[in-house]
């Protein structure tokens, strides 16, 4: 098996494969390949989830975070995000929905699968559903199209039986009111800072200093650092191993034509008279009319530039409604289609769309066109030289794996690949080397998998490991100095606005006693829950203070720290925004429904999983 993937290592599907060959020691703790274990991770009522099911669920949450983290990705973020927990609480949550579904009698029928299907924008050729692509897609993931559609079935399984459980959730006047309250209120304050950098005159001793760094000497430790060997499978090392023939690249240039094709274009201007989406019969009708006397005066004048300056209602109204060259995806489906059905100088009737009226003028129109060969030569070439050197690179490293998986030592996988065992260190975690993350995350002597960094692959080894020192004072000295007098002044800070606070609390005049103390007052401009504050920007404790202040409790009991400073903080005014048109009400309700749905399903799902019988395979986490 192992022979055949590296014969066949240039495909995209042998390094999946290889891929997982890796991941069954993550699963697992294996020891070698051919051990043999029961093929189910858990059983949810009676019904086994396998470790195929385990694995497919666990590559997905590894691609979904590979897109998001890139080259970031690393064994600490996967066990900080538990993905092994998250795969298999998915799978658990799969079945429970399964056997509600049978419970309540839930079922799909092809033509709703079918219809699902249609849909997706990965299976369309020319915006239509094609069966070819449809199964070449499938192909290159390694799916067969019975394991999708059934994987769709159960996800259209899964939304029937949300529904039913959702289908009695309202929100009610009550709660709309108190949310409409709670999230249009707005509040100003007026506020004192108290800045540890105005108080210039602190000085600590001596004495002080060095009190300091034996009581806080943890903190001016250095870093642990680590040493290393690893062997480093590069795609340049690879250049000369390169042979492309033109037979390929013409090959290559045929079976992706649709790659070199450049969609139909088409130029045009508009008149847009805009209708809301949520506008009435005879709203929608008088905007058409008022659109038709346009489309009249268009007609007759024939300076459609200068009447879409004069009458367009949307954005592109001061450059007469240009809208440049545009393919038919670019543009919403009603306006695409008519736009694409006209000949150039052809000005439309009213078109309607979600968002109003559009008379339409075609000014230029290009077909399809295909870019022939000899243009993107090049390109396909480089495409082929990159990917064969990245698929050689790759080969190697399968290679030196399976040697390390046999028993061999780093030194004999780099000459079975002909490589060198290079050596990197001491550095530190933080250092800007590309492995140093996973580095750390190794015991000594333990033997990495495959690394993919960059464009290069590793296999790293730590082989020694340098624990933390505490400096010695002189060494440091300085830096406690300036660490300690920072810490003197921030103390002095958050004394002087307790002092204020103790003060206002006898006298509640906040004025007269910020004049006496000679302490500036300033003030913010209003501002909602969870926004920036004008003058103060992002400080959430602020926000939250702010809107616990009343006419009765004109002040906050205690100093806020924001970054560096204190704040003591009081209230300016406080209102209410009003919604005439009650659109914001219907937002927020909406939010609101959304919310409390996800509340009730996730409570559900919990009793579900706290009723049915459970049962994961023994030390599976560990």
């Amino acid at each position: 098996m192992l022979g055949y993937m590296r014969k066949n290592t240039e495909s995209w599907i042998i390094k999946i494969l290889l891929g997982l060959i890796v991941l069954v020691f993550v699963f697992l703790g294996m020891g070698s390949i051919g051990s043999k274990r029961r093929n189910s991770v858990a059983m949810v009522n009676d019904k086994p989830i396998t470790m195929e099911e385990y694995k497919r669920s666990y590559h997905d949450i590894i691609e979904n975070m590979r897109q998001r983290f890139g080259d970031n990705l690393n064994d600490e973020i996967i066990k900080m995000f538990q993905v092994k927990k998250q795969a298999l609480d998915s799978l658990i949550e799969e079945r429970l929905l399964t056997s509600e579904a049978e419970k309540l009698k839930i079922k799909v029928s092809k033509q709703e699968v079918r219809d699902l299907l249609v849909t997706i924008p990965a299976f369309k050729k020319n915006s239509v559903f094609d069966f070819e692509t449809y199964k070449m897609v499938l192909a290159n993931n390694r799916i067969s199209p019975e394991i999708f559609e059934e994987m769709q079935k159960k996800a259209i399984i899964q939304n029937k039986v949300r529904s039913f459980v959702l289908g009695s959730i309202t929100v009610s006047d009550m709660e709309l009111d108190e949310l409409y309250k709670y999230e249009n209120t707005q509040v100003a304050i007026n506020y004192i800072k108290f800045d540890p950098d105005s108080y210039t005159n602190i000085k600590p001793g001596k004495k002080e200093i060095k009190e300091y760094y034996n009581k806080n000497k943890n903190n001016y430790k250095s870093d642990p650092m680590i040493k290393v060997e690893f062997i480093r499978f590069s795609p340049d090392d690879y250049k000369n191993k390169v042979n492309i023939s033109k037979q390929d690249l013409k090959a290559y240039y045929n079976e992706n034509i649709d790659k070199f094709k450049t969609p139909e274009k088409v130029q045009a201007r508009h008149i847009l008279i805009k209708v809301d989406e949520n506008a009435g019969d005879k709203d929608i009708e008088d905007k058409r009319l008022q659109a038709e006397k346009i489309y009249a005066k268009v007609l007759k004048n024939k300076n459609f530039a200068m009447l879409a300056k004069k009458y367009s209602q949307g954005p592109t109204k001061e450059t007469g409604g240009y809208l440049g060259l545009f393919t038919k995806n670019d543009m919403i489906k009603p306006f695409a289609e008519k736009a694409f059905s006209m000949k150039p100088g052809e000005i439309s009737k009213p078109v309607k769309t979600r968002f109003g009226w559009h008379i339409i003028k075609l000014e230029k129109k290009i077909k399809e066109s295909i870019t022939l060969f000899k243009d993107v030569k090049q390109d396909i070439l480089r495409k082929f030289k990159k990917d064969k050197k990245q698929n050689l690179a790759y080969y190697d490293a399968g290679k030196a794996f399976d040697a390390i998986i046999d028993g061999d030592d780093l030194e004999q996988a780099a000459l079975i690949t002909n490589k060198k065992v290079l050596k990197a260190g001491p550095f530190a975690k933080q250092d800007n080397l590309p492995f140093a993350s996973t580095a750390f995350s190794l015991n000594l002597l333990e033997i990495s998998d495959i690394k993919e960094i960059g464009d290069s692959y590793y296999i790293i080894k730590p082989i020694e490991k340098i624990e933390s020192k505490i400096f010695n004072f002189d060494k440091v000295k300085k830096i406690i100095q300036k660490d300690l007098k920072a810490k003197m002044k921030l103390e002095k800070a958050k004394n002087q606005a307790e002092n204020f606070l103790g003060s206002l609390k006898k006298n509640k005049d906040f004025k007269t006693i910020a004049k006496q103390k000679k302490l500036k007052i300033n003030s913010s401009g209003f501002f909602f829950r969870g926004a920036n504050i004008p003058e103060l920007g992002n400080s959430s404790e602020i926000v939250k203070a702010s809107f616990e202040l009343s006419r009765k409790k004109s002040f906050y009991l205690k100093p806020i720290k924001v970054e560096n400073n204190f704040y003591v903080i009081f209230l300016k005014d406080k209102k209410i925004i009003k919604d005439n048109s009650g659109k914001n009400r219907e937002m927020i309700k909406q939010s609101f429904m959304q919310t409390k749905q996800n509340k009730v399903y996730k409570d559900w799902i919990k009793e579900l999983k706290k009723q049915g019988k459970i049962e994961i395979k023994k030390d599976f986490f560990k």
